[in-house]
């Protein structure tokens, strides 16, 4: 029956001469869509695929899924060599790019993405999510001018998206990706949009409930392609984290994986990463070595403090309810702890490189006497919630 009806379906199609997509066939969208129903048409390529879905595809998801991604690329590529012209055809592409940016292959993905935004002009919504990634990994690439073009185009199709992503996700990348080109207004412009819109979608849910879209809404706010920091992106890396933390760190509180580990793992590893690059300064290059030795001495200290008001900013938001009812092993926990070895160990380090006469900034000051943890309501405070 159901092979009878798919026959049909292509029939009319075939009649239609696809008159969906001409103007004549505008005022008739019913085939077109039965098609996809029938077919099951990937509305969302995040999400897990009806039944219907080809065998192999649903296989290849799975695989994504359990975070088994050598086998997922190799069962999408399969996939694709052997049924290249399917409804599933631009979801497989997109869940492609996923797999080998998940395995730290930011270039094949990039050119995944970019086949798919290409290629899907006529269904917007996966067009825009694979804008949206090929930003993510052209920004993890150092491309920051192609990374914010991409969020542009992105921005462009944010009415196809899901409300989740379109108002939250999308303007805090854009926030992070103006900071990164030293447009501050603009980047504060859309973090403000980004706090808002979180605020009124938290509004809508009961104050009890924890939607399954919250901590990981909340960790791809936050989330920034950090690996390796050069030493002449410092600064490009340090501002969008001072801002995104607090995202991250909510998505730890929540404690719903793979989402709280994945924000410790990249709070963690965002701050190792930028002393790291304090740690491996190029070798002066200057003729006038000790004067060039000097202004780099200066300059690293300066980084070693601006890091060290980035982790008194996030101590200030732990919360003690919090983390005392953590379990040992919580991420929470090693956040925490890993954040007060941190911030020991660059004190320890600016009072033995301090050069003579410079002294913590006034903003350094301010944070450390207030470094204390708050204590407040032991479930996690987020926008639109006690009235805020």
């Amino acid at each position: 029956m159901f092979k009878k009806l798919v026959v049909c379906v292509f029939a009319m199609l075939l009649l239609e001469g696809c008159a969906t997509f001409s103007s004549a066939g505008r005022g008739r969208p019913g085939v077109h869509q039965t098609v996809r129903r029938v077919l099951g048409y990937p509305e969302d390529p995040y999400l897990s695929p009806i039944p219907e879905a080809p065998a192999a595809y649903r296989a290849a998801f799975e695989k994504l899924e359990a975070r088994d991604y050598e086998a997922s690329v190799l069962g999408f590529s399969t996939f694709l060599r052997d049924q290249p012209s399917t409804n599933w055809t631009l979801a497989a592409l997109f869940n492609w790019g996923r797999a080998l940016e998940s395995q730290g292959k930011f270039q094949e993905a990039a050119t995944k993405y970019q086949q798919t935004a290409e290629t899907g002009r006529k269904t917007p919504k996966l067009q825009g999510l694979a804008l949206l990634r090929l930003a993510v990994v052209l920004e993890a690439l150092g491309e920051d001018a192609r990374s914010l073009a991409a969020l542009k185009d992105a921005e462009r199709r944010a009415a196809k998206m899901s409300p989740e992503v379109a108002q939250t996700e999308l303007p805090a990348r854009l926030a992070a990706a103006y900071a990164r080109e030293g447009n501050f207004a603009e980047a504060e412009k859309y973090f403000s949009m980004a706090d808002r819109q979180l605020a009124s979608l938290r509004a809508g849910v009961a104050k009890d409930e924890r939607p399954e879209w919250l901590p990981r809404i909340l960790y791809a706010m936050g989330h920034r392609p950090i690996s390796v920091v050069e030493w002449d992106r410092f600064d490009s890396s340090l501002i969008p984290l001072e801002r995104g933390q607090i995202y991250l760190l909510q998505s730890a509180e929540l404690a719903v994986e793979p989402w709280a580990t994945e924000a410790a793992d990249e709070l963690i590893a965002a701050y190792t990463a930028l002393r790291k690059s304090i740690d491996s300064a190029p070798v002066p290059a200057s003729s006038e070595i000790i004067i060039a030795a000097r202004e780099q001495q200066r300059l690293r200290w300066e980084r070693l403090v601006r890091l060290s008001d980035a982790i008194a900013s996030l101590k200030v938001l732990f919360v003690n309810e919090i983390r005392n009812s953590s379990p040992e092993d919580s991420q929470i926990r090693r956040v925490t702890e890993f954040a007060a070895e941190f911030e020991e160990n660059l004190q320890s380090t600016l009072m033995l490189e301090r050069p003579v006469g410079q002294d913590g900034t006034p903003d350094s000051r301010e944070r450390k006497e207030n470094s204390r943890a708050r204590t407040v309501n032991p479930k996690p405070a987020f926008p639109g919630e006690g009235g805020e």
